[in-house]
C-alpha cells in the first residue's frame, strides 16, 4: 500500500541528538551575533575643528539585508572604515564637502557627496559583471577576471519570486550553451532535460549535477529543490568540465545553496497561484468536426471518388453535423445513436489553483554561520475533472564554523518528499485525439456514454469516465543527504579539506485499473474501460526510480601563494563514489476497487507478475589542478584526472582525461591602460579531454541468459524451453573519449556598461560507442565497440548593458548559442527510414547529424489533371505512387512529390536528408528596472530553429475515419477557389491523404518560438516596525510565469509540445501569481 515514506526509529534516534546539536549551535551563534562589536578602522587623523561623524547603514538592494564588510573610504584620502555585521558603520569625514566612495565585492561601486546630512543609509546594487566576483568552478572557486574556462554563472535572482516550484525551468535561456526542454506540463511529468554544447555522443550523455560540491543521485535532486535555497548555478562547459573527469563528458551544473551571513534573518514567503490554459491543441467543436468531414467528401466527389464516410453513411448525414444539430441519428453501422457537441478537451481541462509557502532563518558571525529552511509547494495541473497534482516538501539546514584559526567544519542536511497523484490513463489521444467530438461523457440518465454511441458498436473509449473512475497512479519520491567537510589549515597558503556525504532515495509507485460500464444513450450496457483490471506496485517505472544509496568519499590538499608578481595555486585530490540501486515491481490481475489499494487485494488466480533486483557501480579518480599567472596578465591552467569504472572489464577499467587553457587579459597592457572604450579585454583559449560510459550498463561486460518459452515444432507443436544470451561484450571496449577545443573572448566597454562574451567551441567523440553490424546467424545484439566519431562544432554569444538614468537603474543582456553535430566515422548498421531516424533507436547515419529527418521532397501542388496524368506518364508503377485507377489516384491540389535519384520510381530511395531535430539559435532576453522600491523584471526565451514533424492522429486528415480531426485543417487546404493554401487538396481517402502527408517535406514545421519565460513586478516597504517588531522589508510582487508567446508553429499545437499528436494533449499552463515576502 502507498503510505508517506517515513523515517525508521533508528533514523529518528540517530537524528534526534544532530537536530538538539544543531539547535545549541544556533543558539550560541545568536549569542555571537548580538554580542559582536562594531567594526571600525580609522587610518588618517583629521583636524579636530573640521571634524564630521558621518554614520548609516549599508544594505543589499535585492533584499534589504545589511552587508558586513562594505568598504567606505573618503575620497582622495586613505580614511576609511568597514561595515560590522549588520550593515552599520560611523565615519569621520574633514569636512562637509567630503565625498564617500563605498565599494564591495560584486556590488556597483557609489560616490555620495556628505553635505550638512549626518546619517547616510545606502543600498548597494549588485554588479552583474564585476570582475572580481567569486565563481564556482570545479572542486573550488575562481575570480572571473582570471579565469580561462568557459564557466557561465546564474545567480539566485533568477530563482527569485517565480511562480513555479522548479528551478529547472528557470533555468530556460538563462545562459548561452545550456538548451533546457520539456515536453509537459504535467506535475512530475514535465520531461526536463538538460544539453550543454549540443549532441556529445549517439548515446546521449546528460550533463552532471553537483550540489554544494556532491554529484546528484538524479537530475530529481535538483529538479525537485527549493528554489528559494539556490545561491548560484554555474555551467562548466568543454575543458573546465574535464576535471569531474568520466562524468563530466555532458557538462557540469554547479549548485551552490545559500549560507548564513550577518545578522540572525527570517525570511516568510507565500505565494498564491492560478493557471489558465495557453496554447490548447486544435480539437474540433461538433461543427468544425463535420464542417471538415464535409469539405473533404465535396472534394472527393467533385474529383470523382466515393467518400468514405464510414460510420456517418452519407453527405445528408455529415451536413447534419457540419451544422451542430444534436440528437438522434439513425447510422447502418452504429444504429440510432445521439450525437451531440462534445469536445473532449474543453471539458476534460481549465484553470487551476495552487500556493507554495517558504520560511528560513540564517545569521552569522566571524566564525560561523548557519542556516534552516522550510518548503511546501502544492503543484496542481490543468486537468479539472480530478485530482492531478503534486505536493512537495524540503527541508534544508547547513551549519560552518571555525574550531579554530586551522580547522574549520561545514554540515549540511537537505531532505525532500515529493507526492505525486494523478489518473492512470484517459489523458494521451483519448483526450483529444482519438475519438470525433461527438458523443458527450453522460447520457440523459447520467450514465457514462459510449464512444460510437454504444448501440451496434460497443465502444470503450471515454476519456472523461477513465480518468475519474478508470484508476490512479501514486507516486512518493524522497530524498535525503548529509555530508561533512572539514578543513585544515596547515599554513596559510596549504590546506587539506576532506570530506564525506551520502544520500538515500527511497521511492514509491503504485497504479491500478478498474473496470468502468459504458452505456448507450438509452441506457443499456456497452462495454467497460479497462476489461482487465490490475494492481500494480514498486518502486516506479521510471530512470530516475528505485531505492538508492549514493556514497562520497574525498580528499584535497589547496596550495596558493603569491610571489612577486607571480600567483600560483594548486589542488591535489581522490575522489571515490559508490551507487546501489534496489528495484522491484509487483502486478496482479483481478483487482476489484473496495475504496483499499493494496497489492495483497489483487486476484492470487489470475495473472501475477513480479520483476526486480539490484545493480551496483562505482568511479574512482585522482585529481591534479595547477593555476598559474602573472600581475593577473597572462593565465595558464592545466588540469589532469585518472578515473576508474567499474563498468568496463579488466584491463579497461582506467583511463586519463586533463586540459589545458590559457588566457591573455589584453586590457592589463599598457597600451589599452589609458583606453576609454575598453574597460576590460580577455582572450582565452583552451583544448581537453573528457570520458563517458554513455550506453554501457553497470555489467555490460558480463553476458547473462535470459530464459522463455516458444513454440517449436511441425506436428503437435507446443510450448519449448529458450535460452538466449542477452548481447555480447568486446574486451577491448572502453571509455568514449570527448576531446574539446575552444576559444573565447571577453568584454567590458565604456565604463563597464557594455559587457559581453564569445565562444567558439569543437568538441569530438572519437571513441564513441556502437553496436556493429550484426550477421544472421549471431542470435543476439552485437557488443558495444569504439568505432564511432561524432563532431560538434558551436558558437556561443552574450551581450549586455547596464546603467542608470537619475533615480532609475537598468539593465539588458542577451544571449544566443547554436551547435551542430555529424557523425563522421560510424561502423554500424544504416538504413535510411522515412521521417525521423531517431538515435535512441539505432538509426544513425554516417556524415548526417544524430536524429536526422528524410523525408520525400515536393514540388507544390498539381495544378490540373493533364498535369496529373503527365506526372504519371513520366514514372513506373509501384513505389509510393497511387494507383492511378484506384480511389487513391492524384487530382488537381495533390503535392507534387520529386523522383529525387531520377530512376523513375518514387521509393525509398527518393528519401532526402531534411534537417535534424535538435534546437538552434536558442536564445534568451533578460530586462531589470529598479526606481526606488519599484523593481520590474522581464524574461524573454526561444529558439529562432528547429524541425518537427507532427506525428499521431493529427499528423494528417482522415488516417482514420473514425478518428477524430484537427481543426487546423479547416479552410487552410487547396481547393478551386483556393489554389495557394497552405495545405493540400482534403480526402478521404486513407491512401491519398498519406502521399499528401506522411514523411513530406512541405510538412516539416519550423518550431520556431519566443516566449515571454517570466514576468515579476514588486514593491518593497523597507524598514517598518509592527508594534515593538522591526520589520526589514515587506514584499508585494506578481510574478507571471509563460504569460504568452509567438510562434510559428502552423497546425496549432504550442511549440513546446512533443512530436506525438496522441500525447500532446495536457496543455501548457499560463501561471499568474501573487507573492508576499517578510524579512524580520
Amino acid at each position: 500500500m502507498i503510505r508517506l515514506i517515513k523515517l525508521s526509529k533508528w533514523k529518528l534516534q540517530t537524528m534526534i541528538p544532530l537536530l538538539v546539536g544543531f539547535v545549541v549551535l544556533c543558539t550560541n551563534q545568536a549569542f555571537a551575533i548580538s554580542a559582536s562589536s562594531t567594526l571600525t578602522s580609522d587610518v588618517h587623523l583629521l583636524n579636530a575643528e573640521q571634524q564630521l561623524t558621518v554614520t548609516g547603514n549599508i544594505v543589499s538592494s535585492d533584499d534589504g539585508m545589511g552587508l558586513p564588510g562594505v568598504a567606505v573610504v573618503v575620497k582622495g584620502t586613505t580614511t576609511g572604515t568597514v561595515t560590522d555585521f549588520d550593515g552599520n558603520y560611523s565615519i569621520t569625514v574633514p569636512s562637509a564637502d567630503a565625498i564617500l566612495v563605498v565599494s564591495y565585492l560584486g556590488f556597483i561601486k557609489q560616490e555620495i557627496a556628505v553635505g550638512s546630512k549626518s546619517e547616510i543609509n545606502i543600498s548597494l546594487a549588485p554588479d552583474t559583471t564585476a570582475l572580481d566576483e567569486v565563481i564556482v568552478v570545479g572542486y573550488g572557486t575562481a575570480k572571473k577576471e582570471t579565469l580561462t574556462g568557459s564557466v557561465e554563472q546564474v545567480k539566485a535572482e533568477a530563482f527569485e519570486d517565480l511562480a513555479v516550484g522548479s528551478p529547472a525551468l528557470a533555468l530556460q535561456g538563462r545562459t548561452p550553451g545550456l538548451v533546457v526542454t520539456r515536453t509537459s506540463s504535467r506535475p512530475g511529468d514535465e520531461g526536463v532535460n538538460f544539453l550543454i554544447r549540443g549532441a556529445s555522443s549517439i548515446n546521449g550523455i546528460e550533463p552532471l549535477i553537483v550540489i554544494d560540491g556532491i554529484p546528484s543521485i538524479n537530475s530529481s535532486s535538483f529538479n525537485d529543490m527549493n528554489p528559494n535555497d539556490i545561491e548560484s548555478i554555474s555551467v562548466l562547459k568543454g575543458g573546465s568540465a574535464s576535471v569531474y573527469g568520466s562524468r563530466a563528458a555532458g557538462g557540469v551544473i554547479l549548485v551552490t545553496t545559500k549560507k548564513g551571513k550577518g545578522k540572525i534573518k527570517i525570511d516568510i514567503s507565500t505565494v498564491s497561484r492560478v493557471g489558465t490554459i495557453g496554447i490548447r491543441p486544435p480539437t474540433p467543436t461538433m461543427s468544425q468536426y463535420g464542417q471538415l468531414y464535409a469539405a473533404a467528401a465535396r472534394e472527393d466527389i467533385a474529383s470523382g471518388k466515393p467518400p468514405r464516410y464510414f460510420f456517418w453513411n452519407d453527405l445528408e448525414t455529415v451536413d447534419r453535423i457540419a451544422s451542430g444539430e444534436e440528437g438522434f441519428y439513425d447510422l447502418p453501422i452504429n444504429g440510432n445513436i445521439w450525437l451531440g457537441n462534445a469536445p473532449r478537451f474543453d471539458e476534460m481541462f481549465g484553470n487551476s489553483y495552487s500556493s507554495q509557502h517558504n520560511i528560513s532563518i540564517s545569521g552569522g558571525t566571524e566564525s560561523s554561520n548557519f542556516r534552516i529552511s522550510a518548503g511546501y509547494d502544492n503543484n496542481v495541473g490543468g486537468l479539472k475533472v480530478a485530482d492531478d497534482s503534486s505536493d512537495r516538501y524540503n527541508f534544508s539546514m547547513n551549519y560552518g564554523a571555525d574550531i579554530s584559526d586551522r580547522l574549520s567544519i561545514n554540515t549540511n542536511v537537505t531532505y525532500f518528499n515529493n507526492d505525486f497523484s494523478g489518473p492512470s490513463g484517459g489523458l494521451g489521444r483519448e483526450a483529444a485525439t482519438y475519438d470525433a467530438p461527438l458523443f458527450p461523457t453522460y447520457n440523459a440518465d447520467g450514465q457514462y456514454y459510449a464512444n460510437f454511441g454504444g448501440d451496434l458498436i460497443t465502444g470503450d473509449r471515454n476519456g472523461v469516465a477513465q480518468v475519474i473512475d478508470g484508476g490512479r497512479e501514486n507516486k512518493t519520491v524522497e530524498q535525503f543527504k548529509i555530508s561533512a567537510l572539514a578543513k585544515y589549515k596547515f599554513t596559510d597558503h596549504l590546506d587539506f579539506t576532506g570530506s564525506y556525504a551520502i544520500s538515500r532515495q527511497n521511492s514509491e509507485y503504485q497504479t491500478y485499473a478498474v473496470s468502468v460500464p459504458l452505456y448507450s444513450w438509452g441506457g443499456s450496457f456497452s462495454n467497460n474501460i479497462n476489461n482487465t483490471n490490475f494492481i500494480q506496485e514498486g518502486t516506479g517505472p521510471d530512470k530516475n526510480d528505485g531505492n538508492i544509496t549514493y556514497k562520497n568519499y574525498k580528499g584535497a590538499l589547496n596550495y596558493s601563494n603569491q610571489f612577486g608578481d607571480h600567483n600560483f595555486s594548486g589542488l591535489l585530490a581522490i575522489e571515490a563514489e559508490k551507487n546501489d540501486v534496489n528495484e522491484y515491481n509487483i502486478r496482479r490481475n483481478g483487482f476489484v476497487d473496495y475504496g483499499v489499494y493494496d497489492i495483497n487485494l489483487g486476484a492470487t488466480d489470475q495473472l501475477v507478475t513480479t520483476s526486480g533486483g539490484g545493480t551496483s557501480w562505482g568511479f574512482f579518480g585522482y585529481i591534479g589542478r595547477l593555476n598559474y599567472d602573472y600581475k593577473s596578465k597572462y593565465l595558464l591552467e592545466v588540469q589532469g584526472r585518472r578515473d576508474g569504472s567499474s563498468r568496463f572489464a579488466e584491463g579497461s577499467k582506467w583511463s586519463n582525461y586533463g586540459s589545458i587553457s590559457g588566457g591573455w587579459v589584453i586590457s592589463a597592457e599598457e597600451f589599452l591602460n589609458e583606453s576609454n572604450l575598453i574597460s576590460f579585454l580577455k582572450l582565452r583559449g583552451g583544448y581537453g579531454e573528457l570520458g563517458s560510459t554513455s550506453g554501457i550498463g553497470d555489467f555490460s561486460y558480463l553476458s547473462t541468459v535470459g530464459f522463455g518459452t516458444t513454440v517449436f515444432g511441425q506436428t503437435n507443436a507446443g510450448q519449448q524451453a529458450t535460452s538466449r544470451a542477452s548481447s555480447l561484450f568486446s574486451s577491448n571496449t572502453t571509455w568514449e573519449r570527448i576531446v574539446t577545443k575552444e576559444i573565447g573572448v571577453d568584454f567590458r566597454l565604456l565604463n563597464s556598461k557594455i559587457f559581453g562574451s564569445f565562444d567558439l567551441y569543437q568538441k569530438d567523440n572519437v571513441g564513441m560507442l556502437v553496436r556493429g553490424i550484426e550477421t544472421d546467424l549471431l542470435g543476439t545484439a552485437t557488443p558495444f565497440t569504439n568505432i564511432g566519431t561524432l563532431e560538434t562544432n558551436g558558437w556561443e554569444a552574450m551581450l549586455g548593458y547596464q546603467g542608470k538614468i537619475g533615480e532609475v537603474d537598468f539593465s539588458v543582456s542577451a544571449n544566443m548559442s547554436d551547435s551542430r553535430n555529424e557523425i563522421t566515422e560510424y561502423d554500424g548498421a544504416q538504413t535510411i527510414f522515412e521521417n525521423l531516424n531517431a538515435a535512441e533507436d539505432g538509426e544513425n547515419i554516417l556524415g548526417k547529424p544524430i536524429n536526422s529527418f528524410y523525408l520525400w521532397e515536393t514540388d507544390g501542388y498539381f495544378d490540373s489533371q493533364a498535369e496529373v496524368d503527365a506526372y504519371y506518364a513520366s514514372l513506373n508503377e509501384g513505389g509510393i505512387l497511387p494507383s492511378q485507377s484506384s480511389n487513391d489516384a492524384l487530382r488537381p491540389g495533390d503535392m507534387k512529390v520529386v523522383d529525387s535519384n531520377g530512376d523513375g520510381t518514387l521509393d525509398n530511395e527518393d528519401l532526402t536528408y531534411s534537417g535534424d531535430a535538435a534546437q538552434h539559435y536558442v536564445y534568451g532576453f533578460n530586462f531589470d528596472i529598479k526606481y526606488k522600491n519599484f523593481d520590474l523584471s522581464a524574461f524573454f526565451q526561444g529558439a529562432l530553429e528547429q524541425n518537427i514533424y507532427r506525428t499521431g492522429y493529427f499528423a494528417q486528415p482522415f488516417q482514420a475515419e473514425w478518428q477524430n480531426q484537427s481543426n487546423t485543417w479547416l479552410g487552410r487546404t487547396w481547393t478551386e477557389d483556393n489554389r495557394n493554401a497552405e495545405f493540400p487538396r482534403l480526402t478521404t481517402q486513407r491512401g491519398l491523404s498519406a502521399w499528401n502527408y506522411r514523411s513530406k517535406d512541405h510538412i516539416l514545421q519550423n518550431n520556431r518560438y519566443m516566449r515571454l519565460k517570466s514576468l515579476i513586478i514588486g514593491y518593497n516597504f523597507k524598514d517598518l516596525q509592527i508594534g515593538k517588531t522591526p520589520i526589514d522589508n515587506i514584499r508585494i510582487y506578481f510574478s507571471g510565469n509563460d504569460l504568452f508567446e509567438l510562434t510559428s508553429v502552423k497546425d496549432g499545437y504550442d511549440p513546446e509540445f512533443q512530436a506525438s499528436s496522441n500525447n500532446s494533449a495536457y496543455p501548457f499552463m499560463r501561471t499568474w501569481a501573487l507573492g508576499l515576502k517578510v524579512s524580520l
